[in-house]
């Protein structure tokens, strides 16, 4: 096993490098990843159904699998990307992005993924019991399945496209200058923000900046999870687990990932989302590192 942040020095470094892999990385995903967005807003040009159309927040009058199709393909050249400049301009492992560990967890993958799950449709839950009607039943049984197909083969590429960039070729990067776990959290999560600002529900929100705080915690959190565990697995599992309960089982009307869910939420409620999340986390942690932290506590035996 190797330290996480100490891996990225088994291949190469060199300034260059970075200087060659980063807007690489970046221009491949804005530019190349924003092409299928400019097909689909052609098509909504030239078609001739006045119902459709696109404003700041989305497509509208299209339907929602193609919006949603369209939206996960940005992401394929972002994921690529990463891959590849880990690879050849780096000249590592790509397991190595992934974990520090000698095999890639994958059971540990899944056990983030249901831990948090299950956070997930509790925070829904005791949302709906707290404020009746906001959680509106809008099944369409044909739909959704045929809609959950997609987002289960999608979505997982589109949150290990983040996790990959963030958590592992930017975490490890920063890795090489810094060893603080809560500085690199900061810095991680801040930055894990940035892209996410662009997202509908900042805009609709009352509270934009509560938004924020959500999504600079999710990053901030998944980053402290990464370290503490020597590798993405947990933040792998948490973050397809968030996106993919979102989008089948409880969404918004105006949401970055556009699906026919179970329930649409009626109210953005920002305050709640944030100090719900939070909670989530801290029992999320302590299912995964509490009894490593109580073991470690425990006195010496007595010879």
């Amino acid at each position: 096993m190797n330290d996480y942040l100490e891996v990225t020095r088994t291949g190469k470094n060199d300034w260059w490098r970075y200087l060659l892999s980063f807007p690489g990385i970046l221009g491949t995903w804005l530019i190349v990843g924003s092409i299928p967005v400019i097909l689909l807003v052609f098509y909504v040009m030239a078609d001739s159904d006045p119902a459709s159309g696109f404003t700041e927040t989305g497509f509208t009058g299209i339907p929602v699998l193609l919006d949603f199709t369209v939206t996960m393909l940005t992401f394929f050249p972002f994921i690529i990307a990463t891959l590849l400049a880990v690879r050849f301009i780096h000249a590592r492992s790509l397991r190595t992005l992934v974990t520090g560990w000698e095999r890639i967890r994958w059971d540990r993958i899944f056990e983030g993924g249901l831990v948090w799950f299950g956070l997930a449709a509790v925070i829904a839950v005791a949302e709906a019991a707290l404020h009746p009607g906001r959680y509106v039943l809008t099944f369409q049984p044909l739909t959704l399945a045929v809609y959950a197909i997609f987002a289960l083969i999608l979505i997982p590429i589109q949150t290990s496209a983040e996790e990959l960039f963030f958590r592992g070729y930017l975490l490890q990067w920063m890795g090489l200058l810094l060893k603080n776990k809560w500085i690199l959290a900061l810095i991680n999560g801040a930055l894990f923000f940035l892209p996410h600002a662009a997202n509908p529900e900042m805009s609709s929100s009352s509270n934009a900046i509560l938004m924020g705080l959500g999504y600079f915690a999710f990053g901030f959190f998944a980053t402290l999870i990464t370290v503490e565990d020597n590798g993405m697995e947990l933040a792998l599992g948490m973050h397809a687990s968030n996106n993919l309960f979102a989008s089948i089982f409880a969404n918004y009307n105006v949401s970055a990932l556009p699906s026919p869910a179970l329930f649409t939420v009626q109210e953005l409620d920002a305050a709640y989302g944030l100090i719900s999340t939070v909670l989530a986390m801290i029992v999320f942690y302590l299912v995964f590192f509490g009894r490593r932290r109580r073991e470690n506590e425990l006195p010496e035996p007595a010879e």
